[in-house]
């Protein structure tokens, strides 16, 4: 906790011979009580974005890993399947390199059309609860 925010005991005016409450001292202590409340929630929120960011931070790098490991395996496996072509059909290599970028060109659709398919879903889906939460 911060040192300037801490919390301090405060005299109360006791009221004497039936005299009015002082009115702008228990203003001012509101305020000061207010204004304490706010820096507080204020570092709460800072504290909480703080590790939500750490943690998509993470998530980002995790995909990136994977991302990079997912195109050098892709690569690996495409130039394994042009040696294969080569060395066993005894194809030129022009042609084992053709078959090899139509079958690149097929997986990457797939996979663009697999993203976004489950993107266009997930949003539908979070328009229809958005409809139906504002229906009721």
């Amino acid at each position: 906790m911060d040192p300037a925010i801490t919390p301090r005991q405060h005299q109360r005016n006791e009221v004497a011979n039936g005299s009015a409450t002082q009115w702008p001292t228990l203003l001012g202590r509101m305020i000061e009580d207010l204004s304490r409340v706010m820096q507080l929630e204020l570092q709460l929120l800072e504290a909480g974005i703080a590790s939500s960011l750490i943690a998509m931070a993470d998530r980002a790098i995790a995909r990136l890993v994977m991302l990079c490991a997912g195109v050098i395996g892709g690569s690996c496996l495409l130039a394994a399947l042009i040696l294969a072509f080569h060395e066993r059909m005894q194809m030129e290599w022009w042609e084992c390199f053709a078959i090899g970028g139509v079958v690149a060109i097929v997986c990457g659709l797939g996979a663009y059309l697999s993203v976004t398919g489950s993107t266009a879903s997930a949003e539908t889906k979070a328009v229809e609860r958005s409809r139906g939460a504002g229906s009721h």
